[in-house]
């Protein structure tokens, strides 16, 4: 199984993780660090270090989402992971990918399939539809 971390700037990774859990419940092996503004980065990181730590633990790996790339999560997140080689980061995080890897971590054992299923899946979930309203074929425009 692999474990996941959440990260992000004020509410997005305790946000985001709340839509998660209306769809698919709670999740185990899977923790939330927010980086509050005004927090100091020296704690932020330690909470990012113990979090990756305990989950390569008890887990195959650990894939870490980030809100932004080049932001202060995104940077911890990369220190965190440097120290093992069961660890990825990904930044740019939306529910898309979210709900993805969560469908699937439980069965994989493979970091590398799984952080690339989840770009993916992320990459996927970013559209701009248009509605389209066709009119009633059987009446046109008249109506009834």
């Amino acid at each position: 199984m692999i474990g996941c971390v959440l990260t992000g700037h004020g509410s997005f990774a305790p946000g985001l993780y709340g839509a998660l859990t209306m769809i698919a419940g709670e999740q185990d092996f899977f923790n939330v660090i927010a980086f509050e503004d005004g927090q100091n980065v020296d704690d932020f990181e330690e909470k990012m270090k113990q979090a990756v730590k305990q989950l390569t633990e008890t887990c195959e790996g650990v894939l870490i989402f980030s809100d932004l790339l080049g932001g202060s999560p995104f940077k911890t997140a990369m220190i965190a992971a440097q120290d093992f080689e069961t660890v990825e980061v990904i930044a740019g995080a939306n529910l898309p990918m979210l709900i993805e890897t969560i469908g699937l971590r439980y069965a994989s054992t493979d970091l590398e399939q799984l952080t690339q299923q989840a770009i993916t899946a992320g990459q996927s979930g970013v559209v701009h539809p248009k509605l389209v309203i066709k009119e009633d074929e059987e009446f046109g425009e008249e109506g009834i």
